[in-house]
């Protein structure tokens, strides 16, 4: 079965059109977005909006990483780095929509299940397969870098500037100044002490064990199959 595995990650043809796959399904993810930007009523803050997403941050992140992929940078020294940060954002993308959103929503159009779904399995595919990046334990922490900054430019930059904008066009929204409904301090029974709670107690420490357990098993699918 290993030598089986081997033949199909060595096996340059495979990449290429796998790689290829995952590029095709991230351009259709932005091109719905973008669409759906285009048809919203106000055009200009529907962009916005779309582009503070950390969904659309992440999947744009994929689609620029199988990219390189079939340009031939997979091997560059910093793709393990990137591949794996790319990886991180979308499981947990992926995790906190079916997890903490989905029950909150009454359908999941298609666009969603592109975005939350489809990608994710996609690029899972990719790395575990055909991308023998792996990265050791101490540099798990490199996964927390994109959900810092995302969060450092909500609470300083979008919050402030656009909030307002967010809420005239989605009002109905719960949290929607704050982008997600549970990035609001509003939204917790202590303000902001409820959130930093949530942030350091909850999702931090979520996202590094998930980088832990993905370099856990990247290096034991990696070892079972290269032997």
């Amino acid at each position: 079965m290993s030598n089986a595995y081997l033949k199909i990650r060595n096996n340059d043809y495979l990449k290429f059109y796998y790689s290829l796959f995952v590029f095709l399904w991230g351009i259709t993810g932005i091109v719905l977005l973008i669409l759906r930007a285009l048809l919203a009523e106000d055009t200009s803050a529907s962009f916005i909006i779309t582009a503070t997403y950390f969904t659309t941050q992440s999947n744009v992140l994929i689609t620029i990483i199988s990219l390189l992929v079939l340009l031939g940078f997979s091997k560059k020294y910093w793709f393990k780095y990137l591949s794996f940060i790319g990886l991180i954002n979308i499981v947990i993308t992926c995790l906190i929509f079916h997890i903490l959103l989905v029950p909150y929503m009454t359908e999941v159009s298609f666009l969603q299940q592109v975005l939350h779904t489809i990608i994710p399995i996609l690029y899972f595919g990719l790395y575990f397969i055909f991308l023998d990046d792996q990265i050791q334990y101490k540099y798990f922490w490199i996964s927390l870098i994109h959900p810092l900054i995302f969060l450092l430019f909500l609470y300083t930059l979008i919050e402030p500037i656009f909030g307002d904008m967010f809420e005239n066009m989605l009002g109905d929204i719960s949290g929607i100044r704050y982008v997600y409904p549970f990035l609001d301090p509003g939204n917790y029974e202590r303000s902001f002490l409820g959130l930093i709670g949530f942030i350091f107690g909850i999702l931090t420490p979520i996202i590094c064990t998930t980088s832990l357990l993905i370099i856990y098993f990247k290096r034991l699918f990696d070892k079972k199959f290269n032997q």
